[in-house]
């Protein structure tokens, strides 16, 4: 038994080798036999136009999806028919329309746009040449129409950036009267100025804004992208923000006493010359007059004045106040001198006749002389305003003594006065 077991298994083993050998002599043959014909078939189909005919009329005959496939596709002479038909077409029409037509079959099928240029040779020589021309001057007209259009677009950008540079470099001021002036002059400018803010720095981009004829700013900000619109709104709300504690600060300085406005804002110390502009653009002409007659720096001053202006200019005012403080401060400064030398002479005189004086002038509040800017009475100066003026500058020694001398009702109600900030 286990003979046999053997011998049956050596029987096993020598057909295994003979089963693989049959399968590659199987894989060879129809690769020989069935691939590769299948293959040179293929490149003959597409590359020999004699033997696609043949092809194609025997696979007509086949039954089935084939058959109706090959049937419906169109024969090689159909297709020359089609092109002779087009060629004929195009020779028909004037030159002109012929090449517009024939160069967007070139663009789109150059095979096709030569055979068709060939029979319409064969026909047509001398127009056909005529229209090639014109074909070619489309394609250079086209190439050259692109580049001029992207030089274009380049030189506007490029102008665009110069724009956006020189206005971010200018003054505040100086930028606005220039858009303003274009918005105003050219309309085609407003189509640009959207895009011009949208890339400027933020800060001046909201300044300007800010500041700007309402109606440009409504326009420009509807053009803007909501981001960018947003974020400028919120730049100028700050901007609006600022002015408002300008504004209050102004209010401060009018009520507080004449020595700490003069250290405050009688010098750019505590605050930048811009934020000084706009607290003396708040403040009144009187309180202005009063603080900078006695600040001794015409630097300063003028420094302070230009900012009044740039600020009135930005808000668009019709008049300087700068004018009527100048006016002022000439009449305080004026009016100061004169009690510094009234203030000389009664140190002088004897106390007894400076409290007789003082008692007849200080209950006389009638206008002796005055300020007035556009009929408005600025400042108005009364025998009181003038003896308490005096007073409140003359030495301590001699003002006892004067007090000394008066009545002591009367002592009493200067006394009260004096004491008045």
């Amino acid at each position: 038994m286990e003979n046999i077991e053997i011998e049956n298994n050596e029987i096993e083993n020598i057909k295994k080798p003979k089963k693989k050998k049959n399968r590659k002599l199987r894989m060879i043959l129809i690769v020989s036999f069935v691939v590769v014909p299948l293959v040179i078939v293929g490149i003959l189909y597409n590359t020999n136009k004699t033997f696609k005919v043949k092809v194609n009329n025997k696979l007509v005959k086949a039954p089935g999806f084939v058959g109706k496939y090959f049937r419906n596709y169109p024969t090689e002479s159909e297709r020359n028919d089609k092109k002779t038909y087009l060629a004929n077409y195009y020779l028909s029409l004037d030159s002109s329309s012929a090449a517009d037509k024939i160069y967007i079959v070139k663009k789109n099928d150059e095979k096709l746009f030569d055979d068709i240029i060939k029979i319409m040779n064969g026909i047509s020589s001398s127009k056909t040449s005529e229209i090639l021309k014109l074909v070619r001057n489309i394609e250079l007209r086209k190439d050259l129409l692109f580049s001029i259009h992207d030089e274009i677009q380049k030189e506007k950008q490029n102008q665009l950036k110069d724009e956006i540079s020189r206005l971010e470099k200018n003054d505040i001021l100086v930028s606005i009267n220039e858009i303003e002036k274009k918005a105003n002059e050219d309309t085609a400018y407003m189509d640009k100025l959207p895009s011009i803010i949208s890339y400027m720095k933020e800060n001046k981009a909201s300044r300007i804004l800010y500041y700007i004829d309402k109606d440009i700013k409504d326009v420009v900000m509807s053009k803007i992208e909501e981001n960018k619109r947003t974020s400028l709104e919120n730049e100028m709300l700050k901007l609006e923000i600022e002015d408002n504690r300008l504004a209050d600060l102004a209010s401060l300085y009018e009520a507080k006493p004449i020595d700490t406005a003069i250290e405050e804002i009688g010098n750019a110390e505590t605050y930048t010359m811009d934020e000084l502009g706009a607290i003396y653009m708040n403040l009144s002409v009187k309180r202005s007059a009063e603080i900078l007659s006695k600040v001794h720096d015409d630097n300063f001053t003028e420094e302070l004045f230009t900012s009044i202006r740039d600020k009135e200019q930005l808000n668009k005012a019709e008049a300087s106040k700068t004018v009527e403080i100048s006016e002022a401060i000439q009449f305080v400064s004026e009016y100061n001198r004169k009690i510094d030398e009234l203030v000389a002479v009664y140190e002088k005189m004897n106390p007894a006749t400076v409290a007789k004086i003082v008692e007849n002038m200080m209950n006389n509040t009638s206008t002796v002389t005055s300020l007035e800017i556009d009929t408005k009475p600025v400042y108005e100066i009364s025998d009181s305003t003038i003896i308490m003026d005096v007073l409140s500058r003359i030495k301590k020694q001699t003002l006892s003594k004067i007090i000394g001398y008066m009545d002591t009702k009367k002592a009493s109600q200067l006394t009260q006065m004096l004491a008045k900030p």
